[in-house]
């Protein structure tokens, strides 16, 4: 029997008032609630489900559509606290590394104290970009930003559910900024929501998994929420495909996902494998 079951929740709910941060996130690996390269509960911010599952299953999903190379250079935009990052530490080593851009601090330390240090291959770099919902204090707009690396740096670029809660002009910029910094042929993974006729239609009727139903923002867009559209966001196919191919990108493939109520998917999101020309 391990100490975790040892200790009943109405105990361990007393403690965390008492007790310090710092100490109960030690006593969580004391107990088996998680090990050193999980971040503590109360600091994962990012989407739903179990954090290393959910971390490994988008790692799969990236070497089945795009392919991983133990020697590539990886760019993982919107690198949260580490979920795809961790994983990833078992796939890619020297010569070949990693680098998170993430814009909320709190993820992005925790990542170097804990990953970095065990890892020194994998890198993690704070943007202090303003979004409405992970980062309302930001000083820099999403429009303005620059990746802080030289041109044709990357191998591959990974970003998981990062459109998902961005605007238009932010969704451009970051386009531009990811063809700038990949190699000639380099190859990309992103999830996204896209609109077409068929999510559309699933949406009109009101399918959406976890009733997410999504209305008219702009012209091209859709959300969940009017008033916190970052909170899920999505774009019209045609539009997206016209931005990534402005941004000299190619989508390859799309595995297209359950999220507007289709069924026999792969994923909760559209899964996207794309490459620079």
């Amino acid at each position: 029997m391990g100490l975790k079951s040892l200790i009943p929740n109405p105990i361990k709910t007393a403690l965390k008032n008492i007790i310090p941060i710092s100490v109960i996130d030690q006593l969580e690996i004391i107990t088996g609630e998680r090990d050193v390269l999980t971040p503590p509960s109360r600091m994962i911010f990012i989407g739903d489900g179990d954090f290393k599952k959910v971390g490994e299953l988008t790692v799969s999903h990236i070497q089945e559509l795009v392919g991983l190379k133990a020697s590539d250079r990886v760019l993982d935009v919107g690198s949260g606290i580490g979920r795809v990052a961790i994983p990833l530490t078992k796939h890619i080593n020297p010569p070949g590394g990693y680098d998170g851009i993430e814009i909320v601090k709190e993820g992005v330390d925790w990542c170097n104290k804990e990953v970095n240090k065990r890892f020194p291959h994998f890198r993690f770099h704070h943007l202090n970009v303003y979004n409405k919902m992970y980062n309302p204090n930001g000083t820099m707009q999403g429009h303005e930003l620059r990746f802080p690396f030289d041109a044709s740096t990357f191998d591959l670029v990974i970003l998981n559910s990062v459109f998902t809660h961005m605007l238009e002009a932010d969704f451009e910029r970051y386009l531009a900024e990811i063809a700038r910094v990949l190699k000639p042929g380099a190859r990309g993974y992103i999830t996204m929501f896209l609109l077409n006729e068929e999510s559309r239609k699933l949406n009109a009727a009101g399918k959406n998994k976890y009733d997410r139903r999504l209305t008219p923002f702009t012209e091209k867009t859709m959300v969940h929420l009017q008033d916190l559209p970052e909170s899920m966001i999505a774009f019209d196919e045609t539009y997206a495909r016209e931005s990534f191919a402005k941004a000299g990108l190619t989508i390859k493939d799309i595995k297209f996902g359950n999220w507007c109520g289709r069924s026999n998917t792969v994923d909760y999101q559209d899964l996207l494998y794309i490459t620079k020309k």
